[in-house]
């Protein structure tokens, strides 16, 4: 039995430390899928950057014109602090919009400019260092021989060759408050050039929520400074024909940051207001923004647009609304044809309802088949993660019992400081900004290893428990009973997160390769895996603490001292 002990505990080590490699591996594998995700529906080439653009034609007062403020990182309960919001609301459609996931600031202005959702624009996150391969605002507004104006931060040149413009103004974001001249130089370029399209992008309440918060005083005084420069921006520009679309391309947790589900962070502020703009209030999804926006300019559609025209929130004309809906319908078909290999499944291509509904029927078609494929590799998993509960519960169902208490344990400890003690979610709003990613996970993986050694520590309190007269320090079998049971709980705390990992790679796989995982889940499927590496290097020390543990138990001790006294009593063997 002694040699059984110590095999058993070899073994067990080897394994926990060979699922901490392999989970260490997964993590890498699926996190880059993520960010390196190259869409099977926008074009790479962009032909519509590479066509010249023809020239301006000359603006009159009737032609329509649209200045579009993206807000970055104002959320929307900020906004009834605005009193331009507040006097825009008035004089138009006071509407909500809800971002698509992840609710990072490059795919979300991806998402306004063009009507596409991360799975289909390609930007996934703030990593993204080319032009985006789908078609924006700004690429069909030059095609239509109009004139556009862009003031932003110089990563609208990298993402949308905003410098192809026939005005702009791009300076690097910086830590200092820059509302003021983006306004400033967007005023100057519309006066001197009447463009269709005016982009400006004001990236403050985002930094200052990054450093302080959005719950911070610092928050709120620089909202009120945004706010003084919508207005100046709106006394400069308003007229008969313009209308102001305000937005905001995520919001933030109070502790600042953002990428997550939290309401906080995907209901953000879509103000449509103008002579043009229809008193209302209500909700639209973010990729509704562009085609309304393009419908109402009298310009096509973005083309990988996934957006309705909203003529409930701008008078746009009737042949527009239905063109939105052809466009709609043209993306549709191509999409279907990319996921499920044909477009006869959708039904009805006649309105955006129809539409809707037939893509929701190729999503749900596809992952039931991809689903099906993946269930025999997430079975697998899951069965050796049983096999390695059922091992142990024929070794020994005490060692079995004592291992689970302190996996529960493991839980309360891992999860507490998690939840309770940190405040975090499973989302991407945990980490501020990108920059603290690496430690977070670092952060995570310590407390794991840490929650792993208090688990075996209690495993090897609970385990003389459950025997009448456990052995005691200097008979055989203590060592390798003690040393064994250290490495058999942690791979037990392992095995209930392959459990975990195994429902997550049925359900979105760890490939991305054409629809993008709900990210509540793969975050918490980042963290398992994160568990389960850390957890390899709990195991080393494992053995360690069980050992001194069992040393050094009451109960061992007693029984120790039990068995001594028995012995060296009179007419004993050893008394005598």
């Amino acid at each position: 039995m002694r040699i059984l002990n110590w095999i058993a505990g070899v073994l067990a080590l080897v394994v926990a430390l060979g699922a901490a490699y392999a989970a260490y591996e997964l993590a890498g594998y699926s996190w880059n899928q993520v960010v390196e995700y190259r869409t099977p529906f926008g074009d790479y080439s962009r032909p519509w950057q590479s066509a010249a653009a023809p020239t301006p034609a000359k603006e009159t007062t009737a032609s329509p014109r649209v200045v579009l403020v993206i807000c970055d990182g104002l959320r929307l309960d900020a906004t009834e602090k605005m009193s331009s919001l507040r006097t825009l609301r008035q004089y138009g459609a006071d509407m909500i919009a809800t971002t698509a996931q992840p609710s990072l600031s490059y795919p979300t202005w991806t998402t306004i400019l063009s009507g596409a959702t991360p799975d289909i624009s390609g930007v996934t996150t703030n990593w993204f260092d080319a032009a985006v391969p789908v078609e924006t605002l700004l690429d069909v507004t030059l095609a239509a021989g109009k004139t556009a104006v862009v003031s932003a931060p110089d990563d609208f040149v990298t993402l949308f060759g905003a410098d192809r413009a026939q005005g702009g103004f791009f300076r690097q974001w910086t830590t200092e408050y820059m509302s003021t001249l983006y306004v400033t130089k967007a005023l100057e370029l519309a006066d001197r050039l009447e463009p269709s399209l005016i982009v400006v992008h004001l990236p403050d309440a985002d930094e200052v929520a990054h450093r302080f918060g959005a719950a911070s005083d610092e928050y709120d005084s620089v909202i009120r400074r945004i706010d003084g420069d919508i207005a100046r921006l709106v006394g400069g520009l308003q007229d008969d024909r313009t209308v102001f679309v305000i937005t905001s391309d995520h919001g933030h947790v109070d502790a600042g940051g953002h990428g997550g589900w939290e309401p906080e962070t995907t209901r953000v502020p879509a103000i449509f207001a103008g002579p043009s703009a229809r008193i209302d209030q209500g909700v639209l999804d973010q990729q509704d923004i562009a085609p309304t926006i393009a419908a109402y300019l009298g310009v096509a559609i973005p083309r990988f647009s996934l957006g309705q025209v909203r003529a409930d929130v701008l008078t746009v004309p009737g042949p527009m609304v239905d063109e939105g809906v052809r466009q709609n319908a043209r993306f549709a078909t191509e999409y279907a044809r990319v996921v499920v290999g044909s477009s006869e499944v959708l039904t009805s291509t006649e309105t955006y309802l129809g539409i809707r509904a037939g893509l929701l029927e190729v999503r749900a078609a596809r992952f039931a088949t991809d689903r099906a494929g993946r269930l025999g590799t997430s079975l697998i998993l899951g069965g050796v993660a049983l096999l390695v509960v059922l091992v142990l519960a024929a070794f020994s169902w005490r060692a079995l019992i004592a291992a689970l208490c302190g996996v529960v344990v493991y839980y309360a400890a891992y999860n507490g400081l998690y939840f309770i003690v940190h405040g975090h979610q499973w989302s991407l709003a945990a980490f501020n900004t990108e920059s603290f990613v690496q430690t977070f996970f670092y952060i995570r993986m310590a407390e794991a290893a840490v929650s792993g050694l208090v688990a075996t520590a209690v495993a090897a309190f609970v385990y003389p428990l459950l025997r009448r007269s456990p052995r005691g320090p200097h008979e055989r079998g203590f060592a390798a009973g003690w040393l064994s049971l250290g490495p058999a709980t942690v791979l037990l705390a392992q095995a209930t997160l392959a459990f975990q990992v195994a429902w997550f790679l049925w359900r979105w796989g760890a490939d991305v390769v054409w629809a993008l995982p709900d990210f509540k889940w793969a975050f918490k499927y980042d963290l398992d895996l994160t568990q389960v590496t850390a957890l390899g290097a709990a195991a080393v020390l494992a053995p360690v603490v069980t050992y001194l543990v069992g040393r050094y138990h009451p109960k061992v001790r007693r029984a120790l001292a039990d068995r001594t006294a028995v012995q060296t009593a009179p007419g004993s063997p050893a008394g005598e």
